[in-house]
């Protein structure tokens, strides 16, 4: 079942991986994470302490559920549909990863802004061969590589993500400060998308 989530990841798809035990101390240090829980076959994190603060929630009354029940398989459900926040990360396993909601509107060109014909096809086409992230815009002829898109935050590439799950698209935003403690962790900028997958 697809389920809403803030992605955070570094803007540079090319910024290595971050043990995610590393990542989970620091996110801890800084309170947007808590505790460790068992979600059945992955382990989440609580919202931390200064998870409220390091967020900022936009329209008149966002309806965010933090409190996760204690009951395990109860835990486990509702983290899996996205109906309570909580916090994964997610590693490519070397590899780098494409993450993208179920119904995004297509990429635009960097350069002239009109979206980009056959986008999907051209990232299975990656998929299979990583080597082939060459891209070429079909209205004005600009080239670069397919990381270079612009998916308007509702995709993007990465080695290393940090989910927040139950989180609807532009519902909130990260503060600076979140940012500059990831930036000063992997030595890369960091930004989010919202996706629902």
């Amino acid at each position: 079942m697809p389920a809403y989530k803030l992605l955070l990841c570094p803007v540079d798809p090319d910024c290595p991986a971050i043990d995610t035990g590393t990542l989970a101390d620091r996110l801890q240090e800084i309170g947007l994470a808590g505790d460790a829980v068992s979600l059945g076959t992955d382990t989440g994190y609580r919202t931390g302490a200064r998870f409220l603060q390091l967020m900022t929630f936009l329209g008149c009354s966002p309806a965010i559920e933090l409190e996760l029940p204690e009951d395990a398989s109860a835990r486990a459900a509702a983290c899996a549909a996205g109906q309570v926040c909580h916090i994964r990360l997610s590693q490519s396993g070397g590899r780098l990863r494409f993450r993208a909601g179920a119904r995004m509107s297509a990429p635009r060109c960097p350069q002239c802004r009109q979206p980009v014909e056959n986008w999907e096809a051209r990232i299975d086409a990656w998929r299979s061969n990583p080597a082939a992230s060459g891209w070429r815009c079909g209205h004005c002829g600009h080239r670069g590589r397919l990381f270079d898109l612009n998916f308007r935050k509702s995709a993007g590439f990465g080695h290393t993500f940090i989910e927040i799950w139950g989180i609807h698209p532009n519902e909130t935003v990260p503060v600076a400060a979140l940012f500059d403690a990831l930036e000063e962790l992997s030595g890369c900028q960091w930004k989010t998308l919202y996706v629902n997958e």
